[in-house]
């Protein structure tokens, strides 16, 4: 059944002119929540909620009241995004994505450790000096580094604070691989390196090295714990895998190994630390590191080699390329010999002979020679090496 419905227009304008004012609101709210620059304002509450990232790394910028602090600026090393180099991230930039004051969270972060430092912070405050080594991997993917700021004017007075990081930097230098020629400073040779760092605590510490080899890119950083009163040692082994480079790999190779050092500790005057932190047990460097090089003139080391003295005669020279007075004379070569080794030593008198007159083959197999008198005697190889020993300062 059909019904029909009387028309009115007074009704249906009343309709008509709701529809517009419904319409002109939603517009309005539309365009109030986007900003000048086109993106939407995310809403500070919503960041942990809608995070789709599996990796986040947070910066957390306080005083040592406890309040969140603005204007922090960060330096992340290596660049969390590309890798290759340094990332300077500030609070409410671009790729913060918790717009909140004292608050930086970065998403989709490649696993791997990062050295956190502090640039920049409110205008009364105090920037760290002290440096934070973060790591992001599949087991821990969130991760947070926390930065406490003194007040300028209490902090020459009443503060000296130290982070939960205390960070110690060493650069030593490195020079693995062979030298064969004259083209650089160093002689010819074989030149190595090794690296020692000693534990002088009584609990573990958190160390993060990287290589950074002459005109080549920074390796990424790799994190190891050193026990108490324990040593480790860097070797030319350890550096060449870490720049991807082959074990084998004779060429000369130089540069820096970047030591970090992480005390985690905090030591205080008049202020008393927080839960989970605790009191440094040392005034001076956590470390003791020291640097070991050696050059040696041989590849390997010095050993017994047997020289075997040939006395022979040419009885005939088809070609006349030997000159007349080397014929039907006694002539002489020294070459190395192998133990329990077979050699043929008519064909060590024809090989020098095709060397030095240049010889080929066919002629080579014109000249007669006749072999008078061998002789084996035994020596040891003499190897000029120096060693250098420098100990680091931070």
């Amino acid at each position: 059944m059909i019904r029909f419905i009387n028309y009115n227009p007074e009704c249906y304008f009343v309709i008509v002119k709701d529809y517009i004012f419904i319409s002109i609101f939603l517009a309005f709210v539309i365009f109030v929540s986007i900003t000048p620059g086109g993106n939407p304002i995310i809403p500070t509450y919503a960041i942990d909620e809608n995070a789709t990232s599996n990796s986040i790394l947070n910066i957390r910028l306080s005083s040592i009241e406890g309040s969140l602090l603005s204007n922090g600026t960060f330096l992340i090393t290596p660049d969390p995004f590309q890798k290759d180099q340094s990332f300077l991230i500030t609070d409410n930039g671009n790729s913060d994505k918790d717009k909140s004051e004292g608050l930086i969270s970065l998403f989709d972060i490649a696993s791997g450790n990062y050295i956190i430092t502090q640039k920049g912070t409110s205008g009364n405050y105090i920037p760290s000096t002290i440096s934070k080594i973060v790591t992001i991997n599949q087991t821990n993917p969130v991760s947070t580094a926390s930065f406490v700021n003194t007040l300028k004017q209490l902090s020459a007075q009443k503060y000296t604070l130290y982070q939960p990081s205390s960070m110690y930097t060493y650069n030593a230098k490195f020079v693995c691989g062979s030298i064969k020629g004259d083209e650089g400073p160093l002689r010819p040779g074989y030149y190595d390196t090794d690296i020692s760092i000693y534990n002088k605590q009584k609990y573990p510490l958190n160390i993060s090295w990287n290589v950074v080899s002459n005109n080549g890119k920074s390796s990424n950083s790799i994190l190891m714990t050193l026990q108490p009163e324990k040593s480790i040692g860097i070797i030319c082994k350890d550096i060449k895998k870490m720049i991807n480079s082959s074990p084998s790999q004779r060429d000369l190779i130089e540069g820096f190994v970047i030591l970090s050092v992480d005390s985690t500790t905090i030591k205080s005057n008049n202020v008393i630390a927080e839960p989970g932190l605790q009191k440094s047990s040392f005034t001076e460097e956590p470390v003791s590191i020291q640097v070991f090089y050696t050059a040696n003139a041989l590849d390997t080391l010095p050993h017994e080699i047997l020289i075997d003295k040939i006395v022979f005669q040419i009885l005939d020279d088809p070609t006349g390329k030997i000159p007349s007075s080397f014929l039907n004379t006694d002539l002489g070569i020294i070459t190395t010999a192998q133990l329990n080794k077979i050699s043929n030593e008519n064909s060590k008198i024809k090989n020098m002979l095709a060397t030095e007159f240049n010889l080929t083959e066919s002629e080579l197999a014109t000249i007669s020679t006749s072999i008078k008198d061998t002789d084996v005697a035994a020596t040891t190889m003499i190897d000029d090496h120096a060693i250098s020993l420098s100990r680091l300062a931070p």
